[in-house]
């Protein structure tokens, strides 16, 4: 039986880039499932057996347990999660300030006066109502 045919879910190839804690080390998620996935390291794989792996583009935590261990790959499955948008929990507080000081804020005004904002909205043209043959 293959490994292919044991998943309860199918895994999706991804290249999302992670951070698994303690360590704050840096991984590509090479494939996710809701119940599990296969991390890519280029230096050492981390030694710990249960570790919080974060989607570091949504924000997601997941707590998982080590599965399996392949050179620089680990395979984990996750028994919880948590959106690091919403408040944490005390074991999760240092890695979702982390999180929150990836991204530059950007105030209102700074937004509106960004090249990349359309000042002035052109008004598309109306449109004909749709046709109806008559029968």
């Amino acid at each position: 039986m293959s490994a292919k045919d044991r998943r309860a879910a199918e895994r999706i190839a991804t290249s999302l880039r992670g951070k698994v804690f303690p360590g704050h080390i840096d991984c590509v998620i090479a494939d996710f499932s809701k119940m599990g996935a296969r991390l890519k390291f280029e230096g050492a794989a981390p030694d710990e057996n249960r570790m919080t792996m974060v989607v570091w583009s949504s924000g997601v935590a997941f707590d998982a347990q080590v599965c399996w261990r392949r050179g620089l790959e680990i395979g984990v499955q996750f028994f919880s999660s948590r959106d690091l948008r919403r408040p944490a929990p005390p074991h999760l507080a240092e890695i979702q300030a982390l999180w929150m000081k990836r991204r530059p804020r950007v105030g209102r005004r700074q937004l509106i006066a960004s090249p990349v904002i359309l000042q002035k909205r052109s008004r598309s043209p109306r449109r004909s109502p749709p046709y109806r043959p008559e029968v």
